[in-house]
């Protein structure tokens, strides 16, 4: 289904009836990689929860836009405005990487309608050169021989588990997004020493404190994002839940998908 916001195409998908969670993938993916990781877990209750995942602008299957300059606070906007047109009005968060990150903004700009947050791997400092991340590994636990593609590299990079589940995983989850995103706009909302990738109150959302119910899965060896920033963070939100994966990067839900499904199970009481 598409919405049209602001002039601009969003696509998305909703399933089921109940308590709205809205889904917010990470960079340069799609809707797929959140659906394929949460639906399991979701549709055991299907009369619970109604489940809405989104392709962020830039990404999937969501129109990109350029003469608004692309920034987060405007992908911020436009969610919101995105949720007022299709009349949903309180909602739980899941967020991964950048998705996280703008599951953190929406929280911050509008907290009486987040009714919590569960976030993986969550952008917290949008600079990457000012970032605290960790060292990445990897794990290689059967005798799988990893096919030789255009997507092997990155897999290596991004995944700390290597078996043939992995790789199948990160085929069916991460690939369809890396083949769809557009690099303009990627490069645009990134542009300036990631002024607009940004947000203007990046530091005000680290310091703010928030009864927002909240769980942070973080992977040990998550050289993207790393995981002491998000510890940290974690303290300032009154009710929190914060588990660190000894054996994750940032490809967590791949990497431990049944740690994951265990905590989504947790948080939302499947």
């Amino acid at each position: 289904m598409y919405q049209a916001v602001n002039g601009i195409l969003i696509h998305y998908e909703i399933i089921g009836a109940g308590k709205p969670v809205v889904f917010l993938h990470g960079m340069c993916l799609d809707l797929i990689s959140m659906k394929l990781n949460y639906e399991d877990s979701f549709s055991k209750k299907n009369g619970s929860y109604q489940r809405i995942y989104i392709d962020i602008p830039g990404m999937g299957k969501s129109q990109s836009f350029f003469k608004v300059q692309p920034s987060s606070d405007y992908l911020v906007e436009l969610i919101i405005e995105f949720l007022n047109l299709i009349k949903v009005d309180n909602f739980y968060l899941c967020g991964h990487s950048y998705g996280g990150y703008l599951s953190l903004g929406l929280a911050y700009k509008y907290p009486k309608r987040v009714k919590g947050l569960f976030l993986t791997c969550p952008v917290v400092t949008a600079n990457p050169n000012k970032r605290v991340i960790a060292s990445h590994i990897n794990i290689k636990n059967d005798n799988f021989n990893i096919p030789k593609n255009k997507y092997t590299e990155d897999f290596l990079e991004m995944n700390v588990i290597i078996n043939k589940k992995s790789w199948k995983k990160y085929l069916n989850e991460i690939t369809v997004g890396l083949e769809k995103y557009n690099a303009k706009f990627l490069e645009k909302l990134q542009s300036n020493n990631f002024e607009y990738y940004r947000f203007q109150k990046e530091q005000t959302i680290k310091n703010w404190n928030s009864d927002i119910p909240i769980f942070f899965l973080l992977g040990k060896h998550d050289q993207v994002v790393g995981f002491k920033e998000q510890e940290k963070l974690a303290a300032n939100f009154k009710g929190y839940n914060l588990l660190i994966l000894e054996e994750a990067g940032h490809n967590l839900p791949i990497d431990q998908s049944n740690l994951f499904s265990n905590c989504v199970n947790y948080f939302f009481k499947l």
